[in-house]
């Protein structure tokens, strides 16, 4: 009777060891590959409004994002940024307004931006751009690009499930350096070609788009090209380095919180999850490379940084939560001779430029410009 007990505790153990393991492969698999396309929610509404400050109420993630130095504030019809100290009374945020586009009132619903320019370059800014498109592997890629009289370029690599308008914030930078800003689209986008594969894949599948982009500024005329890679366009970025022949046309990359290691963010993922038995996150691997059809050790970009010459300008927070800073610190103790290292305190996931913006376009600024004398 004992035995039949046991074992049918064994059984029941297994089964939910099981059930732990399908539905957390399920769960990264979503999470971690599918394709979702931005889906724009306003959680947040508006209590009042004047031509100096914005008074809202906060939901959900717009509550911590509302308190960044830096931030937009959007609707369908308006967007403004948000700069400078802050006030909070009875969870009502109170700032003063930066810039202001289209029409707000009172009680309208918005929600918080890290991106900051949600609509296009002269929409936001102000300022002429082109829509262009150019071949890649699996079609038609488009783009914008805001032209400058040089032959100096630099390319916005946006992140996971994101879009082109994340770099838009650090234009008014590259302009300083008399940089075209070409704004790319890459396989997956909204408007993009879809792969058979479906997911994103950190720079496996997506490096030859980067490629294409690359050839397009040096069809019309570049000669010093400059990459921004942000999240998961920092991974695109340093596969397209490992594997591209046209690397060498590079002059500078510049990394913001990059994905360099997809094994150590799953691990970090992981141990945050209460009931997940430690060593589960495994076989939850190993389910999920069935899946989606990868190895592992192949999002690992840390042990090939050997390989890398381009000089880079790595910019991460220990207060990332994402994606953690310990693959950013890796990188630069391994690779001092071609890494420049800002390493902040405070900023969330991709939002150093949010937090830090002086230090960040200071940094950019001197990293452009001592690559463009080389």
């Amino acid at each position: 009777m004992l035995l039949i007990i046991f074992s049918s505790i064994m059984l029941v153990l297994i089964a939910i060891a099981v059930f732990i393991v399908i539905y957390y492969a399920f769960k990264t698999r979503r999470q971690g590959f599918k394709i979702f396309w931005q889906k724009l929610e306003y959680f947040s509404y508006v209590v009042s409004i004047d031509n100096e400050k914005v008074s809202f109420r906060p939901r959900g993630k717009d509550i911590t994002a509302g308190l960044l130095d830096h931030v937009g504030l959007v609707s369908r019809t308006a967007s403004l940024v948000l700069a400078g100290p802050h006030s909070t009374d009875d969870g009502i945020i109170t700032r003063k307004i930066m810039s202001h586009n289209g029409s707000l009132e009172k009680g309208a619903w918005v929600r918080t931006s890290l991106f900051v320019h949600e609509k296009n370059p002269e929409a936001n800014l102000g300022l002429n751009y082109h829509d262009v498109s150019f071949k890649s592997e699996l079609g038609t890629l488009t783009a914008w690009h805001i032209p400058q009289d040089t032959n100096y370029w630099i390319i916005g690599i946006h992140g996971h499930r994101s879009y082109r308008t994340e770099t838009m914030r650090f234009v008014p930078t590259f302009r300083k350096y008399r940089l075209n800003v070409l704004l790319s689209d890459y396989r997956n986008d909204e408007d993009a070609p879809i792969d058979k594969g479906g997911y994103h894949m950190f720079g496996l599948t997506e490096w030859p788009d980067l490629e294409s982009a690359v050839k397009f500024c040096r069809e019309n005329g570049a000669e010093k090209i400059f990459l921004m890679g942000h999240s998961m366009g920092g991974a695109i970025l340093i596969k397209y380095l490992l594997e591209s022949s046209t690397a060498s046309l590079i002059s500078g990359a510049i990394l913001e919180s990059p994905a360099l290691d997809l094994n150590k963010i799953i691990e970090m993922k992981a141990a945050e999850i209460p009931l997940l038995p430690r060593g589960a996150e495994y076989p939850v691997k190993k389910l999920v490379s069935r899946m989606v059809g990868l190895r592992w050790e192949d999002l690992n970009y840390l042990k090939r940084v050997d390989e890398l010459s381009t000089p880079m300008l790595l910019i991460h927070s220990q207060s990332d939560k994402t994606v953690p800073v310990t693959l950013s610190d890796q990188l630069a103790t391994e690779r001092p001779d071609i890494v420049s290292y800002l390493r902040l305190e405070n900023a969330p996931h991709g939002a150093a430029w949010n937090t830090d913006k002086e230090v960040v376009e200071s940094s950019i600024g001197a990293f452009i410009s001592q690559n463009l004398n080389n």
